[in-house]
């Protein structure tokens, strides 16, 4: 039983932790607070602008447009629009608290440890995501509720926490499928030694939050569920965008190294947490999270490349100051734990800075940027490529804004819709895609978000190897239904050491050249009027 004294202590202690945290949050959201200016990808982020817009229209996923992760994040997200308007602003304020779930989440984690080791914890996930675009990527969706799931699950004798927990663990495989084997594995050290009816309330929790998933599977079908979360993401579309590890850059090898020490070093500290009867409970947690953490490393080895490496190799590093701690404080009974603390986390930063300095800058320089110290960079202004937090250049359209990285790629686009809202009636058909039909690599999805009064005409919102250009694809039927067309030619030339370099059927580009007729061309972009229209609308000006 807890004396007087520690009785009091313990809500001192429960409220300094809640400031500690609130402060660490709050600089995070500091240093991303640019990248709400920052360029968006056309595709990548057109798809969480278009896709949630889609469904609240009463578009289903996999049946009326194609989605190769789970709906979580488009659900999310069609209740932010529904209440504060499509808009790269609402999505990226998602974004936003996506990312500071995640640090809170490591926060509350770390804390059984101690503030200054959770604090450091969640410091270096704060360095780590300002390495990443602001978009509300589904990934970052589904490793929040994940890291909710093990966090609430640590009190594993409380029935609210399992229950709540089951509902993370749902949510994190509602949104990101692939999910589900790496849950299982990291949950198991606290689903084991809970109850039976903490058991039973914890899978009551996960049915619930996998509820929207079984819904749609009854409206859409098993087989085509099926199909687009696990037989085409796995089998058809993997071959199509895996980029090897024997080409990615040196700063790219060190995070993948980084993220496999770092695996090594938690597993370790949580089974050493493990074996202590005093510190199993806070062991289960530790090997729990690490195990989810390893089990990230598949997802940099399917496409290696900036946003999958660091996005894999987030938990493992930030577990690192924790881990340093645990095991330290083994070999060094006589020293106090304060000074361990200090010690580890010290360490731990210092590594990571060392290790991972092109990744670790973009945080101190979004300090900067918002505090009006620095001016922000434009890598128009200097010539060198795009990077986390730079200024887009923003073009307005339907009173919906979209941020470019460089003018002439702005100018090219606001032009385009210039036209296409000149000569285009609400209701008409618009397909989007790239130049040759042949290679589906990757499109303008942003397109559909601007012209919301237009109406997608195919199922290929987004452009996949391997599914668009698949033999008997809908392909070439999608666009003959089609208006207008938009083409950009730009990416024809993505060229990549995988099999999305394959052609495809040339059917689609068949179905163009008979039943379209060219209209304008601004840069890449081409314009074509299916023919049915001829005559209807004037022409551009020469």
């Amino acid at each position: 039983m807890d004396s007087p004294d520690e009785t009091r202590k313990f809500p001192l202690f429960f409220q300094t932790g809640i400031v500690v945290a609130v402060i660490v949050c709050a600089v995070a959201a500091i240093a991303l607070w640019p990248a709400f200016h920052s360029p968006a990808m056309p595709m990548d982020e057109g798809m969480v602008l278009v896709y949630p817009e889609m469904l609240l229209k009463g578009h289903l996923p996999y049946r009326d447009f194609e989605h190769v992760t789970g709906p979580g994040n488009v659900l999310v997200l069609a209740t932010a629009y529904a209440i504060f308007g499509a808009n790269i602003f609402a999505e990226r304020t998602v974004g936003l608290i996506y990312r500071l779930i995640i640090v809170a989440a490591i926060f509350g984690i770390a804390r059984r440890w101690g503030l200054i080791t959770a604090s450091a914890c969640a410091f270096v996930a704060s360095l780590l995501l300002s390495g990443t675009d602001l978009w509300a990527n589904t990934w970052f969706a589904g490793l929040s509720f994940a890291l909710c799931s093990l966090w609430a699950c640590a009190n594993y004798f409380s029935r609210w926490r399992c229950f709540a927990g089951g509902v993370f663990a749902g949510l994190a495989v509602l949104c990101r499928c692939d999910f589900g084997p790496a849950l299982v594995l990291s949950l198991l050290p606290l689903f084991w030694p809970m109850e039976r009816d903490r058991k039973i309330k914890f899978l009551l929790g996960a049915v619930l939050g996998l509820l929207p998933l079984v819904l749609l599977t009854v409206v859409v079908g098993p087989n085509q569920i099926w199909h687009s979360l696990f037989i085409f993401p796995v089998f058809e579309l993997n071959p199509g965008r895996r980029l090897s590890i024997a080409t990615a850059s040196p700063e790219l090898i060190s995070v993948f190294v980084f993220q496999i020490i770092a695996s090594v070093l938690n597993v370790c500290a949580g089974i050493v947490e493990w074996r202590k009867e005093t510190t199993r409970e806070y062991g289960r947690l530790l090997l729990g999270t690490a195990i989810l953490g390893l089990s990230f490393l598949h997802y940099a080895l399917e496409r290696f490349d900036s946003g999958h490496a660091l996005n894999a190799a987030l938990l493992s590093v930030s577990l690192v100051p924790l881990s340093i701690f645990v095991l330290v404080s083994v070999v060094a009974k006589n020293i106090s734990a304060r000074m361990i603390a200090i010690a580890a986390t010290s360490i731990a930063i210092l590594a990571v800075h060392f290790a991972l300095p092109k990744f670790t800058r973009y945080f101190y320089r979004g300090l900067r940027v918002q505090s009006g110290i620095s001016p922000a960079r434009q890598a128009s202004k200097t010539g060198e490529e795009l990077e986390p937090g730079d200024e887009g250049i923003f073009v307005y359209h339907n009173a919906r804004p979209f941020p470019f990285g460089f003018p002439y790629a702005a100018q090219d686009a606001e032009k385009l819709l210039a036209e296409l809202g000149r000569v285009s009636l609400p209701g008409q058909r618009l397909f989007v895609g790239p130049g040759d039909l042949r290679l589906t690599n990757y499109c303008d999805t942003y397109i559909y978000y601007l012209e919301p009064q237009l109406v997608p005409a195919t199922y290929f919102l987004e452009m996949n190897p391997g599914s668009a250009n698949a033999p008997n694809s809908r392909l070439a039927s999608d666009i003959a239904t089609a208006d207008w067309i938009v083409l950009n030619l730009r990416w024809d030339f993505i060229n990549e050491s995988n099999t999305s370099i394959r052609f495809g059927s040339d059917e689609p580009l068949r179905v163009v050249r008979e039943q379209f007729d060219f209209w304008w061309q601004t840069g890449p972009y081409l314009m074509l009027r299916n023919k049915r229209l001829a005559n209807s609308i004037l022409a551009p000006p020469s």
